[in-house]
């Protein structure tokens, strides 16, 4: 196999959704309706969460994650059928010393770009399983989001 000029610098381990709230508005309506729900009643904002950066056993390990808060209305201004947040933690690790530059890039825009599509898919299971339907979501700017965010990488390693 040919060598490729990309290295990846940190390996991902796992991912763990760890936050999850849902309410359901007290409409009839509500039950009632069996339509599908239309993109533009959907309205979804994203809180990247800082990133914590560990050495465990002689690796870099960064832990960071981010959370949604979902908001499904009935009609494009209508009246919240649903109220919801969702929140996922991953942990990825460096057996390589990183630039400090390129730790903190990782950490502030690819951490939560690479765990986006599981808490998507999970917001998505959950919500067609809860009677939704099937329910496509925004694409979401993870680097635009991480930019308008005061994000910052904290840094435990050098804790004694």
């Amino acid at each position: 196999m040919a060598e490729s000029g990309i290295t990846a610098e940190f390996e991902f381990v796992s991912f763990k959704i760890d936050s999850i709230s849902m309410k359901m508005g007290n409409e009839i309506s509500s039950l009632i309706n069996t339509n599908p729900i239309k993109q533009d009643c959907i309205k979804l904002a994203i809180k990247l969460r800082n990133t914590e950066k560990f050495i465990i056993n002689d690796k870099v390990t960064l832990i960071g994650g981010l959370m949604t808060i979902i908001k499904i209305t009935n009609d494009v201004n209508g009246s919240i059928i649903l109220d919801g947040q969702f929140g996922i933690s991953g942990i990825f690790v460096s057996k390589n010393t990183v630039d400090k530059s390129d730790e903190e890039k990782f950490a502030k825009f690819n951490l939560p770009a690479l765990l986006m599509p599981y808490l998507r898919a999970t917001m998505t299971n959950i919500l067609s399983n809860a009677g939704f339907g099937t329910i496509l979501f925004p694409l979401v700017n993870i680097y635009e989001a991480a930019k308008s965010q005061n994000l910052s990488l904290i840094d435990h390693s050098i804790e004694s």
